[in-house]
């Protein structure tokens, strides 16, 4: 597929899916997102897991605040990302506890604090949960256009269990890809899990 219709047809989903975000009714949201975070604790991979990476949710997206306090409280190490607009990757910052103040990063994606980052190798993470504007049931995945949690996601290579948390809406038929593009292994939505691994 030639590159510009790609990029194209990638805006075109973006536009759809970010006005149909907005039109939520924010109690409806709330408790979906409580739904898809209850679904995520009860999975083995989360369970597992020691050190998680979990995006910190904005603008409509599948609430994670809630799950940063569960995961403490079950005694995992959080870790959340950050941009590095020098680098142009985004690099792992491990949360000291679940009572810290965040600021407004790069793109409005809350970060931690100055003095609460703590850089740490992405090499340690054991599970990412990750965000997306848009799925498809074979875990293709498209982001906000920057590539950042793709380009996160080559490093980290795929023995590294990765889920997505979306709303029902968000998962499609299908989605354009390309090669930089990264799938995700599980996508949990308020209304199904879907296993993409083995697709």
């Amino acid at each position: 597929m030639a590159t510009e219709a790609l990029f194209q047809q990638k805006a075109t989903i973006r536009k759809e899916i970010l006005e149909k975000r907005k039109s939520q009714d924010p109690k409806s949201r709330a408790a979906q997102s409580r739904s898809i975070i209850r679904t995520l604790l009860s999975r083995k991979e989360f369970q597992k897991a020691d050190k998680i990476l979990i995006y910190l949710s904005k603008d409509g997206e599948v609430g994670t605040d809630n799950l940063l306090g569960r995961a403490f409280e079950l005694g995992k190490r959080v870790c959340v990302p950050v941009v590095d607009r020098e680098s142009n990757e985004l690099r792992v910052s491990e949360l000291p506890g679940p009572d810290i103040t965040f600021r407004r990063g790069a793109f409005g994606v809350r970060e931690p604090a100055e003095e609460d980052l703590n850089f740490v190798s992405p090499a340690q993470i054991d599970l990412v949960i990750a965000p997306g504007l848009a799925f498809d049931r074979r875990g293709g995945r498209i982001g906000y256009g920057k590539g950042y949690y793709d380009r996160l996601l080559s490093r980290l290579g795929s023995q590294i269990p990765r889920i997505a948390l979306a709303f029902d809406f968000q998962v499609l038929d299908t989605v354009p890809q390309d090669k930089n593009d990264i799938q995700v292994d599980t996508i949990i939505t308020e209304k199904s899990t879907m296993d993409c691994s083995g697709i």
